[in-house]
């Protein structure tokens, strides 16, 4: 009895942990992710919980009723925004908490949303359009810069479904901006009166790190100044990349 009960402590601190990492990856702040593995931690019996996270790590040491204690580590390598997943893993928390639903049904659940929410193709393709020709045009460009900049952000999409995840953020931020000023730079030699400055700006739009710099003024607000400032040091990064990756097309690129 005391083994089946030892088993089942160990299994909800990994089943904790892992939807912490998710909840993580879909773009919940720290704060979330901790409370949430320790609100499942406790609803299964634990003394204390010791979870510390700083965006790319989580972990935590759990002591359980008899004394032994549970230590585990998760590595988050990437991250981004998915409501839809954040808010099932949300609904699953709370089920999981007010047990409901059994800890191998929420491994299974946890299991099924690892994959990102399912999402047509050209639903990504249209957002980013409607994006794109609506900052375009927002910044003073013309219906023949929005055109164009449709193009670029079709790019941009395409180039982020296809480049593997191994490639970082920084590569895929540089190719997709260099995509970008290719596209300006060939519109300005088919159509000279292009302006090529108000079609980079609205292509660029899609990859512009806003979401992440808010989230990390977010950690820092909340006091979690390492988590909030590598969140920063990281927008930064981004944008740099997108400054880089735009100079190298326009340096052998003729852009009005």
């Amino acid at each position: 009895m005391q083994l089946e009960r030892k088993e089942q402590w160990e299994q909800a601190a990994v089943i904790a942990l892992n939807l912490g990492r998710q909840l993580l990856i879909c773009g919940a702040d720290v704060k979330r992710a901790e409370d949430t593995a320790e609100r499942i931690c406790r609803s299964y019996g634990a003394q204390t919980t010791e979870i510390f996270c700083i965006g790319s790590l989580l972990m935590a040491t759990v002591e359980w009723s008899d004394g032994s204690t549970f230590t585990q580590v998760r590595n988050i390598t990437r991250t981004g925004y998915d409501l839809a997943r954040l808010e099932a893993l949300n609904n699953l928390s709370r089920d999981i908490c007010d047990k409901t639903v059994t800890l191998e049904t929420a491994r299974n659940r946890l299991t099924a949303l690892r994959t990102p929410s399912a999402q047509k193709k050209i639903v990504s393709y249209l957002a980013a359009i409607v994006a794109v020709t609506a900052y375009t045009i927002f910044f003073g460009g013309t219906w023949t810069d929005a055109l164009v900049a449709a193009i670029g952000g079709i790019l941009v999409t395409a180039l982020e479904a296809i480049l593997p995840e191994k490639a970082g953020v920084m590569m895929r931020t540089v190719l997709c901006a260099v995509a970008v000023g290719i596209t300006v730079g060939v519109g300005s030699l088919i159509y000279p009166a292009l302006q090529g400055d108000k079609v980079m700006i609205g292509s660029i739009m899609l990859m512009v790190p806003g979401l992440m710099v808010a989230g990390s003024l977010r950690d820092l607000l909340n006091g979690d100044i390492i988590a909030g400032s590598l969140q920063l040091v990281q927008a930064v990064l981004i944008a740099l990349a997108l400054a880089l990756g735009l100079a190298w097309a326009a340096s052998w690129t003729v852009i009005a």
